[in-house]
Order: C-alpha cells, then structure tokens, then sequence
C-alpha cells in the first residue's frame, strides 16, 4: 500500500498511457523535437538556455546538482532571464531503450521537476521537458535554436563522460574531425560536472583533460584551443560517485540506505513501488 507522499507523487506525473501516445506520435512524425511539459509558457523569453541532456534512467541526485547550478549562479543572469530544458534523446549515439522505456523515463523526469522546484522554494523557474530524435549535440543545438529563437545562449549540463563522447571524433565521420563543432562553441558554453571514482582519472585528471585542450594539443583534430575558455567545470556536491549505473545495480541489490542517498524524494518514491531496473 502506497503512502499519502508516494500516491502525490503518482497524481503528479502523466500516465505512462499518455506519454506513449505522446512518443509514438513523435515517432511517427517529421519533427525532430517535441516539447511534453513546460512549467511557464514559452511566452515567458529567456536569454540563456540550460540544457541537460542525459538518459536519464534514471534522474539522480547527480542530476539535480547540475540542474540547480543553472538557477543559483549570479552571474548568469537573474532566474527571469533563464530556462531549463530537461532533454530526452530517443536515439542515443550510444544507448540502447533499456532497462527503463521511455515513458517511464519521462515520468520520473516529470517527477524530477516537481523535485527541482521543491529545491528552489518559493521560485518558480522556467523548465521544459522535451524528446529529440537527435543523438549529437550538435544537432541539437541547431534544432534548439530555432524552437528558442529568442535564446542567445545554450549552455550544456553533461558529466565528464559526455564531454569525452562530444569531443571524440569517432561521431564525426566521414572525416573524423572536430571541425564541425567550431560552430557550436561558437553559440554555446559546457558546465561540465567532474566525475568522482578512479575510472575518470580523478578530478586532477579531468582538469587536465581540460588543459590539454586549452595548450592547443588536440588542435589536430579540429579541437580549437579556445574552446577550452567555454567549458566550465563545477564540483559534484555528493561525497560518493553517483550514476544511473550505480542507481541500478544498487536496485537489483536492494541497497535501501544507497538509494536514499542517490535519488531524489520524488523519483525514490515514483520506483519504490515499481518493477523498473529490478532485473537490469
């Protein structure tokens, strides 16, 4: 039997029915992009555009971090002037549909934005949930910037993994080239989240990713030494390592105290109840 918080949190989030209509639809359809929820009219312009692109299988406290950045930092501007898109590929460059469908990942997206405005209290800050069928970024910013005319900067929240993959030049055939991405550096910024764990390298090793690009050593590869001055890196508030993969196994594993670190209110809630992730 669910409790009074958890039954909140299911009368918040679309049914799964309606949000596979709502894919299915865009499936179908010539649209690259579809908007699923918006907490203010797109009326309301903003002059930067946060994005968080991610899988999202699922949101994590890691997530929420990152998210939050994008409101409490001043010297972007003041909230009025900003918009969170929360941003769903449904064919990822790398990752297949599974373990969660992606109606059940845009429920607990939805989930997550009532835990991000929670977090903010009393503010009501613009955020959007949104599908793409674009895999590279890219793409994604060109196709942004015509549903954001009125943006006049995008600035990407992506983990130390995800940069890896944008500036790998194994997405950039036929000619293997970061060339492409002089335009997107050109329009927008990366506030990347460092990676804790031995994996990465440590945040000494992260920064020094960093630094190799600004020293202009990568520059044969069509990554230009300036871009380094557009990605910004910011601490992961949490003192272990969070990722959906941990989140997962910590599921399978029943690890109650984990979760609780790892989730959100809102998305512990949405799973506890739920058979998603218990066979990953």
């Amino acid at each position: 039997m669910m409790s009074n918080s958890e039954e909140s949190v299911t009368t918040m989030a679309p049914s799964l029915s309606l949000l596979r209509s709502q894919l299915s639809s865009f499936t179908a359809s010539s649209a690259s992009l579809k908007l699923i929820h918006s907490t203010a009219p797109l009326t309301v312009t903003a002059k930067t555009l946060f994005v968080l692109d991610s899988s999202f299988n699922p949101p994590t406290r890691a997530h929420l971090n990152i998210a939050l950045s994008s409101f409490k930092d001043r010297s972007t501007g003041p909230i009025e002037e900003k918009r969170l898109l929360l941003l769903l590929a449904t064919q990822n460059a790398d990752k297949a549909p599974k373990p969660a469908s992606f109606e059940e990942r845009l429920s607990m997206i939805s989930i997550f934005v009532s835990d991000i405005l929670s977090s903010l209290t009393p503010l009501s800050p613009a955020i959007d949930i949104a599908v793409t069928k674009h895999a590279r970024f890219l793409d994604k910013s060109e196709e942004l910037m015509r549903h954001y005319p009125n943006v006049t900067e995008q600035v990407y929240l992506i983990g130390y993994d995800t940069l890896i993959r944008i500036l790998d030049i194994k997405y950039y055939p036929p000619a293997y080239t970061l060339k492409p991405l002089e335009v997107f550096f050109r329009n927008n910024r990366i506030r990347c989240m460092h990676r804790l764990g031995d994996l990465w390298g440590g945040r000494e090793g992260q920064d020094d990713y960093l630094r190799n690009i600004g020293s202009g050593n990568r520059e044969a590869e069509g990554c230009k030494k300036e871009w380094a001055e557009r990605i910004e890196f910011i601490e992961n508030e949490n003192s272990t390592p969070v990722s959906s993969t941990r989140v997962r196994e910590a599921i399978c594993n029943k690890e109650e105290g984990v979760l609780d670190d790892l989730l959100t209110e809102g998305v512990r809630s949405w799973l506890r109840d739920r058979d998603v992730y218990t066979q990953d």
